[in-house]
C-alpha cells in the first residue's frame, strides 16, 4: 500500500474527508452494537432453556449454505460502507 510503513501506517488517502470517515464508524459503531445485544440475548436465552452450554457455544460452526449466505450479508455490509464515502456531506450549518 503506497504511503504505508512500520512506524508510521496510512490507510486513508488526504483526500478522504473526516465527515465521510465518522459516518462509516457511525454506521460500523450502530451494527455492532445491535449485533452484540442480540448475540448476547440469544445465548443468554439457550444457556437458561439447557438448549446449550457454554462449552458448545464455542464449538459451534456453520455449513457451507451459512457461510455463503453470511459472505453475501458481508458484501452488501462492505457495500453500505462504501457508500458513505461516495455520499456527499451535507452541511447543516
Amino acid at each position: 500500500m503506497p504511503g504505508h510503513a512500520l512506524d508510521r501506517p496510512r490507510y486513508l488517502d488526504g483526500d478522504l474527508d473526516l465527515e465521510t470517515v465518522y459516518r462509516m464508524l457511525l454506521e460500523v459503531s450502530s451494527e455492532l452494537w445491535v449485533t452484540r445485544d442480540r448475540l448476547h440475548l440469544l445465548e443468554a436465552h439457550l444457556t437458561r432453556r439447557r438448549l446449550v452450554t457454554e462449552d458448545e457455544l464455542e464449538l459451534l460452526a456453520f455449513d457451507a449454505q451459512t457461510s455463503a449466505a453470511l459472505e453475501e450479508d458481508r458484501k452488501r455490509f462492505v457495500s453500505r460502507l462504501a457508500g458513505c464515502v461516495d455520499a456527499p456531506v451535507v452541511d447543516e450549518g
